[in-house]
């Protein structure tokens, strides 16, 4: 039995109910403890969780297949009717509870119904093993994981809004000093501009001064 490929993927979807388990749990806190369905830390979780199903889904089909072509001919592969309907009511339960998990991140349960429910959700994953110390060490690892992350990308976001700020300061001061640079030449160009108006009136005087005397002559 242990070389069974049937029993090979079930455990595999095993060690994935578990996995998704402990996704849906953190998903659940995430979405009581944050205001926005848009917070990173929750979308982050619900796309892991969503992977994760997909996956399993994905081993349930195949074993849906060995499973049907083993009840077409149960003598070929050795396999009793009590297995073959331990076999399917796997499936079953397995896809029941995918389908749970989908439905309730579509629509999500009040706070009030999640605590009703969660004692009855946690006795009938028959499953979903009861988590043993190394489970809950990988749920901690976990929980850990995704916390560096966030905490990765925040300071990420910190350290490209501090650089942004740099440059704002750089070209802040760059303006400042081409504005100042600009006030001293308006400055010069006006002092230019009333000296050669000054003597700009001064030749017409003198050219004023000469027209009279020549025509007083001509006179």
């Amino acid at each position: 039995m242990e070389d069974d490929p049937f029993v090979i993927v079930e455990n595999q979807v095993k060690e994935s109910l578990v996995n998704a388990d402990n996704l849906y749990s953190s998903w659940k806190r995430i979405r009581q403890t944050v205001k926005s369905p848009n917070n990173q830390e929750l979308r982050w979780t619900a796309d892991e969780l969503t992977s994760c199903l997909e996956a399993m889904e994905q081993d349930l089909d195949d074993l849906d297949e060995a499973l049907a072509a083993a009840k077409a001919n149960p003598q070929q592969f050795h396999l009793s009717t009590n297995i073959l309907n331990v076999r399917q009511h796997f499936l079953v339960q397995s896809r029941n509870t995918i389908q749970s998990i989908r439905n309730d991140m579509v629509n999500p349960l009040s706070k009030q119904q999640e605590y009703s429910n969660s004692i009855s959700h946690d006795q009938s994953d028959a499953f979903i093993p009861y988590r043993s110390e190394n489970d809950n060490n990988r749920y901690i690892d976990n929980e850990q994981q995704q916390q560096q992350v966030m905490f990765q990308e925040q300071d990420q976001h910190l350290d490209s809004m501090a650089g942004t700020l740099v440059n704002l300061k750089n070209i802040a001061g760059t303006m400042n000093n081409e504005i100042d640079d600009h006030v001293i030449l308006l400055d010069e160009l006006g002092d230019n501009v009333d000296r050669t108006e000054g003597r700009l009136k001064r030749a017409m005087h003198r050219v004023t001064d000469i027209l009279r005397k020549e025509e007083g002559k001509l006179n």
